[in-house]
């Protein structure tokens, strides 16, 4: 069978079940699975479907951003691993961004015995959850309320960050991750936001759960050469390993 024979064929499977794996397509047309992963690109770029970890799923089929309350249910577990690893880079006395992200949140509850540092954030969870907290400082960017997501954003915001603030760690997460295009967000308020910590910080720790690997999002952050350090709970193949490691990212897993 001809490469675009066989492309044909993989599309109108997606188009039917919306979803594919990249072994069951290697059986099925009895190819290595590095072919099935080419394909898999080539369709991508054709923009009929979105690469993911172990598959690809089809555009259209892209899920609805959710609620913060519907967030926090999602893979909670692994982020609160997340959390837990992150809070351990985290060193007395200094500054760090933590965005309006639900990984994020997981960070702040794992920083309250922290000494002396400073939290900068977006998020009305965040600065809620470290409240009581007399020995960490906590600062509010301040901005548009934004309910669904309770944060704050908009150009006072952004402003606000890029002109008086300045971080040690910037810890962060995102709507997606994909291999070929780097991080990404849905919305570009908040992209904003997290671009602003990005460059006010001087160092990008991103927090990515498995359910964000190979995940489609709108507004692209930066590649991976913007990343210092990669935490996930998911055990990343070798091609992923590689990219990252081309870009001097250090995965860190969060056990």
């Amino acid at each position: 069978m001809l490469a675009v024979e066989r492309r044909n064929q993989i599309e109108q499977i997606i188009q039917q079940n919306k979803s594919v794996l990249v072994l069951d397509l290697a059986k099925k047309f009895d190819v290595t699975t590095e072919t099935i992963r080419t394909d898999l690109e080539k369709l991508e770029k054709q923009g009929i479907l979105v690469r993911s970890y172990g598959g690809a799923t089809l555009v259209e089929d892209a899920e609805p951003e959710m609620t913060v309350r519907e967030r926090e249910t999602v893979n909670y577990e692994g982020k609160h691993r997340i959390g837990m690893c992150a809070a351990k880079l985290i060193r007395d006395g200094e500054t760090i961004f933590l965005d309006a992200s639900t990984s994020s949140l997981h960070v702040a509850m794992n920083i309250k015995e922290k000494k002396g540092i400073t939290v900068i954030t977006n998020a009305a969870k965040v600065a809620e959850e470290l409240s009581q907290c007399d020995n960490i400082r906590v600062i509010s960017t301040g901005g548009l309320l934004m309910t669904k997501n309770m944060s704050y954003v908009g150009r006072v915001a952004e402003d606000n960050i890029r002109r008086n603030y300045y971080a040690n760690k910037c810890f962060f997460s995102c709507r997606g991750v994909m291999l070929h295009r780097g991080v990404m967000e849905s919305g570009e308020e908040e992209a904003g936001i997290k671009k602003a910590m990005l460059d006010c910080s001087e160092s990008a720790l991103l927090l990515c759960d498995k359910k964000k690997i190979g995940r489609l999002g709108v507004h692209i952050l930066g590649g991976f050469d913007r990343i210092d350090k990669f935490i996930t709970d998911m055990n990343l193949d070798e091609e992923w390993q590689h990219r990252l490691a081309e870009n001097d990212v250090k995965v860190i897993m969060a056990e």
